[in-house]
């Protein structure tokens, strides 16, 4: 059946090794023969794509003589993934501890007219018979478990040797520089892996950084109210003299007020923000309308769809996938240039700072200590990843590449055991980070779709059934006004 699935992907343009047969929903048994998988004439087979996980055979090799009595029954077994060579199978069964078994490097002497030249020494290769085919050339046993139809189960492989005319160190150097060659690709496509996840991962850093940058600017020229124009009526316009300098905008001062940052210690670009000053959270103030509990189209649609995706069943990662992530991950953070941290008190007041790739845990420590008042005083940073962690003070822990930091981190500041209360009670941050402190910002939320738009699921169904309502009132109408004209004429107090 492996030559079936050969020649359908052959066909269809696609690699065997990606794919299999079914027959009524159920996968066909590659490794047997078309008799015995027990098909019917003019069976129909579907190509599906194959599992990437490679599972596991059990396999079980069967000796030739000179080896057979050297283990139970002339037979080693053991279990191997499906994607394994049938070469790889070889060199793990002959590097067996208990036995001193050569499969694949075996060289013997030639012998003319009953005298052995011991000059030469020819290659002696093995040749492995599998499910009644033999495969003897090195390209043939490179062949894996699952191309040969074995992905799950038992399989037995008899091995026997054939004597060569290829010197035995020329077979060897051909070995290889194929096992050599095949490491050079593999480490070449490994390559131009990584290099594409940096690639990628530095243009989302760049994408995001600018939408960044764009959702800042929005946010202050949003703030600006432009006056409405009339298109099409001309308006007296207010002559200036030219030499006179233009008033600066809102806008401008706003965005020159951004730009001015606060620095500290080392230098170090900082964002303070003071503690709230009352235990009502702002957003818990912001008055509410009745409407903003019903739910509009938008949202009727995206719970839809959601509903939609959670009911269908998701395939498992496989290995390679997973390898795949992990990989991208890596390359994310060793593009990634530096770090936003945002340390957060027990007061509830917080900082913002950037970190460089090259920074590690004890200069976070170092810098929040020069933060701080009480900078002698025991504490640790924590943060929220796979549990509860804490930064260690260790100079060579990098914050990015070791400790996993990404672009924006929320770290918590908690003193420890044996600190003196009196530092617990009194104003964390130093008077001149104190003093520039500054509230945290309240966005003005703007609702999703206009009131006017009829987005409203109610007024919308209830708009609807109105227009339909006088639509069939009207067809009525006409129908009636039809019927009387037809059954009893025109009417003789109207005229036609």
């Amino acid at each position: 059946m492996t030559d079936v699935l050969g020649e359908a992907c052959r066909k269809f343009g696609v690699k065997s090794a990606n794919y299999t047969l079914k027959y009524k929903g159920k996968p066909v048994d590659l490794s047997r023969t078309y008799r015995q998988t027990g098909l019917v004439s003019g069976a129909k087979l579907e190509l599906v794509v194959a599992s990437r996980s490679p599972s596991v055979v059990s396999v079980a090799l069967q000796l030739p003589d000179v080896y057979s009595s050297s283990v139970p029954n002339g037979r080693l077994t053991d279990k191997f993934p499906s994607d394994t060579t049938l070469w790889l199978i070889l060199r793990k069964f002959e590097n067996t501890p208990e036995h001193n078994f050569n499969f694949t490097a075996r060289g013997v002497s030639q012998v003319e007219n009953g005298n052995v030249l011991e000059a030469k020494i020819f290659y002696e290769k093995p040749v492995v018979q599998l499910m009644a085919r033999e495969f003897s050339s090195f390209e043939e046993l490179q062949q894996t478990l699952a191309q040969l139809g074995f992905n799950s189960g038992t399989g037995l492989i008899k091995l026997k040797f054939s004597r060569t005319t290829t010197p035995l160190e020329e077979a060897r150097g051909e070995i290889s520089a194929h096992f050599k060659q095949l490491a050079e690709k593999e480490a070449a496509a490994k390559e131009k892996a990584e290099a594409e996840a940096a690639a990628k991962a530095e243009s989302d850093a760049k994408e995001g950084e600018t939408a960044e940058a764009q959702n800042v600017i929005d946010s202050v020229t949003g703030d600006v109210e432009t006056p409405p124009t009339n298109k099409g009526v001309a308006g007296d316009v207010e002559m200036t003299d030219a030499s006179q300098p233009p008033e600066p905008s809102a806008a401008a001062s706003t965005s020159e007020a951004i730009k001015e940052d606060v620095l500290g210690p080392g230098q170090r670009p900082i964002s303070i923000y003071s503690p709230p000053s009352s235990d009502t959270p702002k957003a818990a103030l912001q008055p509410v309308q009745d409407d903003d509990f019903e739910p509009s189209i938008v949202h009727a649609k995206l719970h839809q769809d959601r509903l939609k995706n959670s009911s269908h069943n998701k395939r498992l990662l496989s290995n390679a996938e997973e390898e795949r992530l992990e990989k991208e991950k890596a390359a994310k953070l060793a593009a990634a240039k530096e770090v936003s941290v945002k340390i957060r008190f027990p007061d509830q007041a917080t900082i913002v700072s950037p970190f460089k790739a090259d920074e590690t845990g004890a200069d976070l420590y170092t810098y929040v200590s020069n933060v701080i008042r009480a900078g002698d005083q025991p504490f640790k940073l924590v943060w929220n990843g796979k549990g509860v962690q804490t930064v260690p003070k260790d100079d060579k822990k990098k914050l990015i590449k070791d400790l996993k930091f990404d672009a924006r981190m929320l770290i918590n500041f908690v003193w420890e055991d044996g600190v003196n209360p009196a530092a617990k009670k009194a104003p964390i941050l130093k008077p001149e980070f104190d003093e520039k402190a500054q509230e945290i910002p309240v966005p003005e939320v703007r609702p999703l779709l206009p009131q006017s738009s009829g987005s409203k699921i109610g007024d919308t169904m209830e708009k609807a059934g109105q227009d339909v309502a006088a639509k069939n009132r009207g067809h009525s109408e006409e129908l009636s006004v039809y019927r009387s004209h037809c059954c009893h004429g025109p009417s003789k107090d109207k005229p036609e």
